[in-house]
């Protein structure tokens, strides 16, 4: 199988149709040879590769919803167009459809892959302070996260949808499937660093590239960066340097998209408890179930057990009553525990505002590539005051918004990660992209399997309002995982059409886009 070659005046974008994740391959032409100095000599005339991410939703490469392709199958193919060789991987946030491709226990996908280079967010920097914090904060979570779980599982099964959504939400924060776990008390392994699989994917990207050029940790503001082996300047926008910020995750105003599918979602914190799990009443509150339900000798334990029954749920005691007072829908033994779903879906939401937000730009053109993770409106708000001089001149987000030609949709095309506006209003928005020189040119990329978003997950992914405007700003442009070729707009003519799909390649496994910088 060839690699992946750009065109000497332009660069290729391979995003893998992985399933419902990030994975994209991206190759420019390499016009810096590295010397000694700066690291080590690059691998001849191949062209420098980037990674960006590499992970999927379990289930969502089935053929049910896409291909039925592996994961291991993609990670090969992504071998093979990179000639065994990264220039450059870079990790936007620490999510389990962004990662869990990298590192497994047995025969790691990334083992034989060389890395000369990792860039992550700031919020992975070991001895960061704000970090530090974040990251303790987000471990304490999820313990008392599963063990809210557990306690849901005990009392309604492991089968049950609710517990079913959390352990598709927790997935999201340690990389493993439902379906590693032999106890529900093994649940707890998988928070600690050590055994995680998004930790270990960061570990092993880490651990690779600093036997070469080592981990760049970037913050807002940095840069403009040199793509090593190459002209391209890398713009950093996020994630912000604010906790604050980045636990603001939903649109206000006219920030937002109509919600035409909403999520229903709403948030809660009664999962979360000192005791990681127990109720959030104090016990001198409560008596215990079992106790209560034998209608022993203890104050009060007749009246409970004649009010609220055995939990058998075909029971009554007072044949002829209207509604027995034993009735179950009587009983909330579990019903706090089910704010545990909206606690994770928080807790999901904060990890993707946590995302490392890129904007590369082209030489010759200036033309940009915007890469934004999963980040939501903290990110992107923060982006508005960021400031680059560049040869003397200074450059602000606004102009790499007008500049960019390619959007990699933030958050499979969810409600909260692209924000909706005019190009006059003062918050970045999709208006304000492709609004200069730029313009008629921009391609967006949806890493999207809706089928199996709305039905395995019941994530609106992609959000019809954003999918729709997504299509009108890019005339027809979009890619998305699940759609093997967009259909041509009404409004777009044959030529215009020509132009675009003579940049592409539709594949099973992967799409191909070429920007030329000419």
């Amino acid at each position: 199988m060839p690699k992946l070659i750009p065109p000497q005046d332009g660069i290729a974008i391979r995003m893998y149709r992985i399933g419902h994740g990030d994975c994209f391959l991206l190759a420019f032409p390499r016009t810096v040879i590295l010397t000694e100095v700066e690291g080590p000599l690059s691998s001849g005339d191949d062209p420098v590769y980037v990674l960006i991410d590499c992970g999927y939703k379990p289930g969502s490469q089935s053929t049910e919803f896409l291909h039925g392709k592996s994961a291991s199958e993609i990670v090969t193919h992504l071998r093979e167009s990179c000639g065994d060789r990264l220039d450059l991987a870079i990790a936007t946030h620490e999510h389990q459809d962004h990662l869990n491709a990298i590192w497994k226990k047995r025969d790691p996908y990334f083992a034989k892959l060389a890395i000369d280079e990792t860039w992550l967010a700031w919020t992975e920097k070991p001895d960061d302070p704000l970090a530090i914090r974040l990251r303790k904060a987000n471990h304490d979570q999820l313990l008392g996260l599963i063990g809210a779980r557990n306690r849901l599982a005990m009392a309604l099964g492991e089968g049950n949808p609710d517990v079913q959504q959390i352990d598709l939400l927790l997935g999201l924060e340690t990389g493993e499937e439902s379906g590693d776990f032999p106890t529900p008390e093994a649940r707890f392994g998988a928070a600690s660093p050590d055994a995680s699989v998004n930790k270990q994917g960061l570990k092993l990207l880490k651990d690779k590239a600093a036997a070469a050029r080592g981990v760049r940790y970037c913050y807002p503001g940095d840069g403009p960066l040199i793509l090593p082996g190459t002209a391209v300047k890398v713009y950093v926008l996020g994630p912000p340097y604010s906790e604050e910020l980045i636990e603001d995750e939903d649109p206000k105003g006219a920030e937002g998209f109509p919600d035409d599918r909403p999520h229903g979602f709403s948030l809660g914190a009664a999962a979360l408890s000192e005791s990681g799990g127990e109720s959030p009443f104090a016990h001198r509150f409560g008596v215990p179930l079992d106790e209560a339900r034998s209608g022993g000798n203890a104050p009060g334990n007749a009246f409970f057990s004649e009010h609220y029954g055995s939990g058998d749920e075909g029971e009554t005691r007072r044949d002829g009553a209207e509604v027995a007072d034993d009735a179950p829908f009587r009983r909330i033994d579990t019903d706090w525990l089910l704010a545990a779903t909206d606690q994770a879906l928080a807790m999901a939401q904060g990890t993707n505002n946590t995302s490392l937000v890129l904007a590369f730009e082209l030489p010759n053109t200036k033309k940009v590539l915007l890469f934004v993770g999963d980040a939501q409106r903290g990110n992107w708000v923060s982006w508005a005051d960021l400031t680059w001089t560049v040869d003397g001149a200074e450059v602000t987000t606004r102009d790499l918004f007008g500049r960019t030609v390619l959007y990699k949709v933030g958050h499979h095309g969810s409600h909260n990660a692209t924000l909706a506006g005019n190009e006059s209003d003062p918050w970045p928005n999709l208006s304000w992209m492709a609004s200069g020189s730029a313009a008629g040119e921009l391609a967006a990329m949806i890493t999207a399997v809706n089928k199996w978003a709305l039905e395995k997950a019941e994530w609106v992914h992609p959000l019809p309002a954003i999918k729709t405007a997504l299509e009108a700003k890019a005339s027809g442009r979009v890619f998305q995982t699940d759609t093997d070729t967009p259909p041509k707009p009404a409004n777009v003519t044959a030529a215009a059409w020509k132009t675009f799909t003579d940049r592409a390649e539709f594949d099973d496994l992967f799409f191909d886009y070429v920007v030329f910088d000419r």
